[in-house]
């Protein structure tokens, strides 16, 4: 670890940036919120952590320079990373999508010291947190949590992650480990996966769970229109998405909307164990799969079902507001922090 970079605290711009495993987004915001300039290159996940490192030094300055914003005007730098961070010392603990090569054997990320790394490349302070923390705290900022002080999230996509505010500051836990709420157990002893335990919300309501009921639904013959997405002889769940699953559903297939009627209960069940747990003001749904107006109306009942009713009452339960820009605009909120404004 070496000698930090300190933040410039009366800087009129900092950076938001959202490394992904395919890319690294960054966005130049001023004091007004407003961003002013963006860029976007290969993260080069897989290339060791040098590598990403130049990465996002050169989304950083391409930001600025699309900005027309000189880089020493920026007060510090935030970064959104997938995976389990020390936010304290500046440190991924793990990250399973980033990492090199070691004679043919991949290696993921441990025990990396990027904010050092980064500050190194760039003479910027660095600030840095997982990637669904960050977007939460993107939304409690920018978006559907906007002007509340406590805020759950869930992001529905490929698993199921999200972020929680706590009287405004992101719940970390100890090790910088918490809020994996894609892994409350809902159901005991379904749902299973190789990378958990059975029963996870994540198991029943991520990417793969949804296609895997449908095409589980088609194997018994059942009549829907997500016959006519069958295109090849490879397998159903090769051909059919939670997008074509919801599109089927808007269209009133009685298939469809049971899967995702039965998809929106599990969620549902989420919800009302956080609302009953962390008395949320907003309880966000985020994510492309969140868009489903039957999923979303389902989970939406369910937890009004479930949760305790003098808890729910003051708990509103919304549609996530900033999409794909939601990391970017928690990590600039990171950086805003870190300078004291």
């Amino acid at each position: 670890m070496g000698n930090r970079v300190q933040p410039k605290a009366n800087a009129p711009y900092v950076v938001g940036v959202d490394l992904g495993g395919t890319n690294v987004r960054a966005s130049v915001l001023d004091r007004d919120e407003k961003a002013r300039g963006r860029f976007e290159t290969p993260s080069d996940a897989k290339l060791g952590a040098a590598k990403t490192v130049v990465r996002i030094a050169d989304a950083v300055r391409g930001a600025a320079k699309d900005a027309g914003v000189d880089i020493n005007d920026i007060g510090a730098v935030g970064v959104a990373v997938p995976g389990h961070i020390n936010v304290p010392e500046g440190r991924i603990v793990w990250a399973p999508n980033f990492g090199d090569f070691v004679n043919d054997s991949y290696v993921p990320y441990k025990n990396v010291y990027l904010r050092d790394m980064v500050e190194e490349e760039l003479g910027i302070a660095m600030v840095m947190d997982n990637d669904a923390n960050v977007a939460a705290l993107g939304e409690f900022r920018y978006g559907a949590g906007r002007g509340t002080k406590h805020l759950v999230m869930f992001t529905l996509g490929t698993g199921v992650g999200g972020g929680i505010v706590v009287d405004g500051e992101v719940l970390r836990g100890a090790t910088g480990g918490a809020a994996e709420v894609g892994h409350i157990i809902i159901a005991d002893g379904v749902g299973g996966s190789q990378y958990g335990a059975h029963g996870r919300l994540e198991s029943l309501a991520g990417r793969d769970a949804i296609t895997e009921r449908a095409a589980l639904k088609m194997e018994s013959g059942r009549p829907t229109k997500l016959w006519d997405y069958i295109t090849g002889p490879e397998a159903l769940m090769q051909h059919i998405t939670p997008a074509t699953i919801d599109e089927a559903a808007e269209a009133g297939d009685a298939m469809a909307i049971e899967v995702l009627s039965e998809i929106g209960h599990f969620v549902g069940i989420g919800i009302a164990s956080m609302i009953n747990v962390f008395n949320p003001e907003v309880m966000v749904l985020g994510g492309k799969i969140a868009r489903s107006n039957t999923l979303f109306a389902v989970a939406n009942r369910t937890a009004r079902a479930c949760a305790i009713g003098s808890i729910l009452a003051t708990a509103k339960i919304v549609r996530a507001e900033l999409d794909d820009n939601a990391g970017i605009m928690g990590a600039a909120e990171l950086a805003w922090r870190e300078i004291g404004g």
